[in-house]
């Protein structure tokens, strides 16, 4: 007999606890346990409850297992970490070298047909260089990672060129019941956008870190699933969060905004440190599967999100739901008007929908995203 669990600490109007929930359902999906449920209830606030679990999973304990063992991915051996790491280095040396280079024929003055020749004989070889040691780091990367696409690199940067290598060699192995990896290479972006300023795939608007603070989209995930305890993992799901991590997060709770403005004390003092929870972030990065990109027009579409990538809005719902049913729930075109039709959602079943606006703090390096406090619109 299956079970349902509350999980009393996934709050569906905070929009990192509605990924987290969904995170969780994606999690126990997509490893094969069977085909979990969620729906929200509404007490004091709104919270997750998961329905339809594994026959396996016949207590708190047997479902916090579950989702530790998914959550890990692979084994990675310490010897072809270092491996990836010395090939880290030697791309490194070779972007340095680029730099380098680009700032020493800046500093000549040459114009013209005379600085397009010294390009072409001193800058293209060192950039060939580059592309070749970026392959073997990313052929490194691919033996070390817990999982698979996580071996697109650090971030989301990858040219158009590599982003269909990667997804044209999981699509070699990937089925009907094995697609969790195609999923989150859709949710990324896609081939056919680019960014404005390089050659790059435009990123999900869901990227929020993009190298401010040393830290990485992917790189971070990494991160997160190296410190997969049981402990932690029932901090998230079943108790009030107490926010006791440091570091590695994706921005995507509100509390995370740290302006002068909105805090009682100094943000930058060594008391006063930003705290997040790991677990939740990373579950909530599981969800990004059901979040799909597409290209319409000339720009990226992502599943919640507005046209200009500026609101991000989502449903509850107070009966179970499959993962399916989800992925075309948050799909649906009213919910990101600025107006929804109230009436056409509550005959789909959705109760109540959140809206949060994705804000720019600082500028230059220091540039960081975050989400506003969500408002509710149905």
């Amino acid at each position: 007999m299956s079970r349902s669990f509350d999980l009393v600490g996934l709050d569906g109007t905070n929009p990192l606890g509605f990924l987290a929930a969904l995170g969780t359902m994606a999690s126990l999906h997509y490893a094969g346990r069977g085909e979990p449920r969620l729906r929200w209830k509404c007490t004091n606030r709104w919270t997750a409850v998961l329905e339809a679990v594994n026959v396996d999973a016949k207590t708190q304990d047997d479902l916090v297992a579950l989702l530790v063992e998914t959550l890990r991915g692979r084994t990675v051996s310490k010897e072809a970490d270092k491996r990836r790491k010395c090939a880290e280095q030697e791309m490194q040396r070779a972007k340095t070298a680029i730099k380098n280079k680009r700032e020493e024929i800046r500093k000549r003055g040459l114009r013209g047909s005379q600085r397009t020749e010294v390009e072409e004989r001193e800058l293209r070889p060192l950039e060939r260089e580059y592309q070749e040691k970026r392959r073997r780091w990313l052929d490194a990367l691919r033996e070390v990672v817990p999982r698979p696409e996580l071996a697109l690199g650090k971030r989301l940067d990858c040219t158009p060129s590599e982003y269909r290598e990667h997804v044209a060699a999981v699509m070699n192995s990937a089925s009907q019941a094995s697609r969790e990896t195609l999923d989150m290479y859709g949710s990324f972006g896609v081939d056919a956008i680019r960014q404005k300023n390089n050659d790059s795939i435009e990123p999900t608007p869901f990227c929020f870190i993009r190298g401010s603070g040393h830290q990485d989209f992917l790189d971070t995930a990494r991160e997160l699933i190296a410190r997969v305890t049981e402990e932690a993992v029932v901090r998230t799901l079943f108790s009030v969060w107490s926010y006791p991590d440091q570091g590695l997060s994706m921005r995507w709770d509100p509390i995370e905004d740290r302006r002068y403005a909105l805090m009682d004390r100094d943000p930058t003092a060594s008391g006063n440190k930003p705290r997040t929870m790991w677990m939740a972030n990373l579950l909530a990065y599981r969800s990004l599967a059901v979040f799909p990109a597409a290209p319409v027009g000339r720009r990226l579409q992502v599943s919640g999100w507005d046209p200009n990538h500026q609101t991000f809005t989502w449903p509850l719902w107070e009966h179970p739901l499959s993962l399916d049913a989800v992925r075309s729930l948050v799909q649906l075109r009213e919910l990101v008007k600025e107006r929804p039709n109230v009436p056409a959602l509550r005959a789909l079943g959705i109760v109540a929908a959140y809206r949060t606006t994705r804000i720019e703090v600082g500028s230059g390096a220091n540039k960081k995203l975050n989400f506003s406090p969500a408002r509710r619109v149905v």
